[in-house]
């Protein structure tokens, strides 16, 4: 039965067009039947409003949220707080995302995954010891039913004292989180009853991580938040929990989650295909090899078995090795490789018959023997042999099928990478759309929609596509698009045309008052400009602020930029399209007032993007598959990064297109798969006119 999403609305009054964004998924999700809805809203659409309509709407379904970053997360929590503020409903919200941002020990590992999987093994050992002198103390049997909960044991307290941070033999958090019992002699583990306790709280309230870790103050937040997220209406994931076929099946049977019964949201879907390629691909360093072969020298298990381990290992290790010395005084950064030739050379030693299935499949059996092994010691439990078993599985299979890509890459200067790349994200994103309940595809910049469903679905008519105009109003910002100005090769050298582009960056540095942001094609582009950029800003009595190579980096550098905002001595920050600067940042306020990108933010035209652009041709035609391998994502980059300037509808700023292939539709050019409100503001001009237009615009008034 419909229900009305208004009385779950939390706002006086809906902005334009958010009542028929709303209405659109009220119907998807009451018809259901696998449905599938792609919402193209620009930022201010009011799009997170939809779990509303959602939460009135979902019957006896459960919602999951798929987010790509951990920052999300609050904005969904704040929109259930509203709900819950504004209405009189009540709805329950669980997150499992970011477990180094849930878990109470973080601080004290190298690696948060690692470290937990250790200690849970170590605490269920301790759990256990402690049920069997319980059972000794009362004079019991282990065929009893018997019970040990940690939490009416006064003497725990005490052993948690006599830890040593980063030393510890179990987890305090985890400790109170379960209780060990035993069922006709085997034992087995549940929630305590103080998780329990902690769970049932959470439900009734909204936490963000950092309240969560305050209020659970005994439990572990990430097993209350699971107990909870079982009797929740709202769970909140991450992209890999939900895309990862293999993650997607255990956490979903563990929090008793049924795919039929799932309406699925996902956030930032712009993302959605790159990120499932990523989590469906996989990769091995010399580092692992290395580290696998000391893990197998380690282990003193069957002659047989370790010496077969270390003739494969020893192969990919004189493979890899031999690659990266050819490879030393080449400037290519990554090429492919033959999975073929690969398989040949490493399971044709030792003169037996080759059966490489049996191989890798004897590998992974090893691994798992000195994972377990591991476990019952004080080593890091990440296995490493394990590692390069499931990637010489994915090599085989890459042998017969094309959407996945055998790459070789150096990284660091000394390491060689072999990766296996999946190109094609449709098969998981389509599997999965065609299993649950209904599915809502949310971002500010899914255009052109139709590609994007080719890209993600793999066939255009699966998807409904809803396109919501630009909220913002047109008179808060100018929209500039160069006229001749372009980075193709052929004209990087021309005298006029980089003249052009420096104008274009001049009138804006110039022009705008406030901090503005240069986004290039690449580092090597931002280096050739760098000079020019350096005077200007200084011309200008502005900073320069430069995006750092190191990701540790950027947070420092970022937090100048934005104080620099509201000081006298406004900024100039220099970054890369595509780069750690250019999305998922919100420069809310006086941040960011003016962004520029300068060119067409093309992959390289490398062998492998060759490879890549062939799969997609072959997959759907010439100009299709062109369009999907190659441009598409270059514009994603591009209006991802235009849009960090534009975050709510007082804003003002200044958007320039720098590259003649954005203002023009014929031949190369790809304005007409730009957004409506883009196509119809956009001013053509040449560098001399960019400078009179920043100039004489106010932010205020129509152009």
């Amino acid at each position: 039965m419909t229900q009305n999403y208004k009385d779950w609305f939390p706002y006086p009054s809906f902005r334009p067009h958010q009542d028929t964004m709303l209405d659109r998924v009220q119907e998807v999700v009451c018809t259901g039947e696998h449905r599938v809805l792609m919402i193209d809203a620009p930022t201010g659409s009011g799009k997170t409003s939809i779990i509303a309509s959602l939460l009135a709407n979902r019957g006896g379904n459960k919602i999951v949220v798929a987010l790509r970053t951990v920052s999300q997360i609050g904005v969904y929590l704040g929109e259930i707080k509203k709900i819950r503020e504004h209405t009189d409903h009540v709805p329950k919200v669980a997150y499992l995302v970011g477990k180094h941002k849930m878990c109470k020990l973080a601080g004290e590992f190298e690696n948060v995954y690692a470290g937990c999987d250790l200690l849970k093994v170590f605490t269920m050992d301790f759990l256990e010891a402690k049920l069997d002198e319980k059972i000794r103390r009362n004079n019991r049997t282990a065929q009893e039913y018997n019970v040990y909960d940690p939490g009416t044991d006064p003497s725990i307290e005490a052993a948690i004292r006599d830890e040593t941070p980063g030393y510890r033999t179990f987890c305090p958090h985890y400790l109170y989180s379960k209780e060990v019992y035993t069922v006709e002699g085997l034992k087995n583990f549940r929630p305590s009853k103080q998780a329990k306790k902690d769970s049932e709280a959470i439900l009734w309230e909204v936490l963000y991580p950092e309240e969560l870790h305050k209020r659970c103050t005994h439990t572990c937040p990430y097993e209350v938040m699971a107990i909870g997220a079982k009797n929740a209406d709202v769970i909140i994931l991450n992209y890999n929990h939900v895309f990862d076929d293999t993650m997607r099946d255990a956490l979903f049977d563990w929090l008793e989650i049924n795919p039929e019964n799932t309406i699925l949201l996902v956030d930032e879907a712009h993302n959605l295909g790159d990120t499932v390629r990523n989590i469906n691909s996989d990769i091995i360093t010399t580092y692992i090899v290395d580290k696998a072969i000391t893990e197998v020298n380690q282990f003193p298990g069957d002659r047989g078995e370790v010496r077969s381990a270390k003739e494969v290992l020893f192969r990919i290790q004189t493979y890899m090795g031999r690659t990266l010395d050819r490879w030393q005084n080449k400037t290519q950064a990554e090429a492919w490789f033959d999975p073929g030739m690969f398989a040949d050379f490493v399971y044709a030693g030792g003169g037996l018959a080759r059966d490489d299935e049996q191989t890798m499949a004897d590998l992974l059996k090893l691994a798992q023997k000195i994972k377990k092994r591991k476990q019952k010691s004080s080593e890091s439990a990440e296995g490493f042999l394990e590692r390069v078993a499931e990637f010489l599985f994915m090599a085989h299979f890459s042998k017969s099928d094309s959407a996945y890509l055998p790459v070789k890459s150096i990284r660091d200067g000394q390491w060689l990478s072999l990766e296996i790349r999946s190109l094609d994200p449709s098969p998981v994103i389509s599997g999965l759309a065609d299993t649950v309940h209904a599915t809502i595809l949310i971002s500010g910049t899914l255009s052109p929609a139709d590609a994007y469903e080719l890209y993600y679905f793999g066939q255009n008519g699966r998807v409904e596509m809803l396109m919501i105009p630009n909220q913002f109003p047109k008179e808060k910002r100018l929209v500039l698009g160069a006229k001749d100005a372009t980075t193709r090769s052929a004209y990087r050298n021309d005298a006029n045309n980089r003249r052009e582009i420096e104008l274009h960056i001049s009138a804006l540095i110039n022009g705008v008052p406030g901090n503005v942001a240069i986004y290039f094609t690449s580092y090597f582009m931002m280096e050739q400009y760098l000079e020019y950029c350096e005077q200007v800003t200084y011309d200008s009595g502005k900073k320069i602020y430069i995006e750092p190579k190191e990701a540790r980096d950027v947070p420092y550098i970022l937090g100048e930029f934005f104080e620099s905002g509201s000081s006298e001595q406004k900024g100039v920050l220099l970054a890369v399209c595509g780069g750690k600067m250019s999305e998922g940042i919100d420069y809310y306020g006086e941040s960011l007032k003016g962004a520029i990108v300068v060119g067409f933010p093309l992959a390289a035209f490398s062998e492998v993007q060759k490879l890549v652009n062939s799969y997609y041709q072959r997959k759907y035609g010439k100009e299709k598959g062109m369009f999907i391998a190659y441009t598409l994502p270059a514009i994603n980059k591009a209006l991802q990064a235009l849009g960090r300037v534009h975050r709510s509808a007082e804003e003002t700023g200044v958007l320039v297109l720098c590259d003649s292939r954005f203002s023009h539709s014929k031949g190369l050019g790809v304005r007409r798969y730009l957004p409506e409100w883009m196509q119809d503001e956009m001013i053509v001009c040449d560098g001399a006119w960019s400078e009179e237009l920043v100039r004489g615009w106010g932010g205020e008034s129509s152009h």
